[in-house]
């Protein structure tokens, strides 16, 4: 990458690992139901910086070296989720208020710590305001190692445990049950979170770390029902996330890198909100689309089906106006129906009226038949009286599967409603003249 300067390039190595192993674990973070203690934890770590830094001076460590910072960092979050655990057996104390407890307490004292240390003579050096939104811009060739090494530890052991932690997070219950111990995996599970926490301290810092354990999460949930392909694509957009966010930072905004990796995490779940093609805003209102032109359609070739059951004759044309009177529908609404309709080539539409072609009378009766089999079901097993099934079977014919269809009509077979599979049984109540 040598179109990058050499600063930048470490940055992007050590940022980019960790977004692979914060998106990994996040994952189950989040099944877990646990994405506020990360919170937690990233906030009771900074004590444990300031700390770190004190016993540095007074161990007589030279410059400032990234690991003591980060151990102390990983004592304190460690000590800040055992006070969550040991707050949340108390009576009336719930978990929710536990987390706020810790965090903001953990964080009061590390933001005074950090005060007092910049008091000192060479504090103003020591540059521990850092590790509140993260300044990677500062970070050196071992620092970036040394992430690096942590975050690809915690991965490859992500990698070798996640088929029980994967089962810990589903159903804690019946993991104990094959013999794990839940303690154990919880801890395992919140050791991995902390050194990650730790570790991301330096590139995007206390109050910004959860989001790159969490929002890589959310945006791969979007894409897959599988949690081992998402734990792969949350690690995809956590390292994509990091890469375009140093990057971007260092050469077209100027941006804090913390805060940048961040907002491109949030752009990977906005589009991922938008475009996923199950899950997304854009596919779940393209189902609605298509629900509502479907429903509108069977609507009207059943309109004009029992109208045409009630003459005797099929091949005969409908009126336009009978056809808007039978489903209350305005001008607009009756265009809309025959368009789709006849886009199908399941009607055909002329001066004289509406009819059916081969195709559409066969679609008919089985949308009247589909219409029955529930109205019977409805009137028979839901007390609802004949007058009032029709519009009650209209909001949920459309949804209902097959095996439910073939269960109804099976039913009304032991009934005697109806003497033949795929016979449309006759309808409840009754079927008056269009306007009667």
């Amino acid at each position: 990458m040598g179109w990058l300067p050499y600063n930048t390039t470490v940055v992007l190595f050590g940022a980019v690992i960790l977004g692979i192993a914060s998106g990994a674990v996040g994952t189950l973070l989040l099944f877990r139901g646990r994405a506020l203690l990360a919170d937690a934890l990233s906030h009771a770590a900074l004590p444990g910086v300031a700390v770190g830094f004190l016993l540095g001076l007074a161990l007589g460590v030279e410059g400032r070296p990234l690991w003591p910072l980060l151990l102390g960092a990983l004592v304190a979050g460690l000590l800040g989720v055992g006070a969550v655990s040991a707050l949340v057996r108390l009576p009336r104390v719930k978990a929710d208020a536990a987390i706020g407890v810790v965090l903001s307490v953990f964080f009061a004292v590390g933001i005074v710590l950090i005060v007092f240390i910049q008091q000192t003579p060479g504090g103003q050096k020591a540059g521990l305001t850092q590790f509140i939104f993260g300044q990677a811009a500062t970070m050196r060739l071992a620092d970036a190692q040394l992430i690096a090494f942590i975050a690809a530890a915690t991965l490859t052991l992500t990698a070798f445990t996640f088929k029980e932690l994967r089962l810990f997070c589903f159903d804690p219950e019946y993991a104990r049950g094959l013999g794990y111990s839940r303690t154990g995996l919880d801890l395992l599970l919140m050791m991995q979170v902390a050194l990650l926490t730790v570790i991301g301290l330096h590139t995007v810092g206390a109050l910004l770390m959860v989001a790159l354990l969490i929002v890589p999460a959310v945006a791969a949930r979007f894409w897959t029902e599988r949690m081992g392909w998402m734990a792969l694509v949350a690690a995809g957009f956590g390292g994509l996330g990091s890469g375009l966010g140093t990057a971007g930072s260092a050469i077209a905004f100027n941006l804090p890198t913390g805060p940048a990796i961040v907002l491109a995490c949030g752009g990977l779940f906005l589009i991922s909100l938008l475009v996923a093609p199950r899950r997304g805003v854009m596919a779940d209102l393209l189902r609605r689309v298509r629900l509502r032109r479907q429903t509108l359609h069977a609507h009207l070739l059943r309109a004009v089906y029992e109208i045409a059951e009630l003459s005797g004759d099929f091949g005969a044309p409908i009126d336009h106006a009978a056809l808007q009177t039978r489903r209350s529908w305005s001008q607009r609404q009756l265009r809309r129906a025959l368009r789709i309709g006849a886009s199908r080539r399941e009607i055909t539409v002329d001066p004289g009226g509406v009819r059916l072609t081969e195709r559409g009378r066969s679609a008919a009766r089985r949308s009247v038949r589909t219409h029955r089999l529930w109205e019977h079901f409805l009137t028979t097993h839901a007390d609802i009286a004949p007058s009032h099934v029709d519009r009650a079977a209209d909001d949920i014919e459309h949804v209902i599967g097959e095996d439910l269809m073939h269960e109804l009509e099976r039913a009304l077979l032991d009934r005697g409603v109806i003497t033949r599979p795929g016979d449309v049984p006759a309808s409840p109540h009754r079927i008056g003249r269009p306007g009667s």
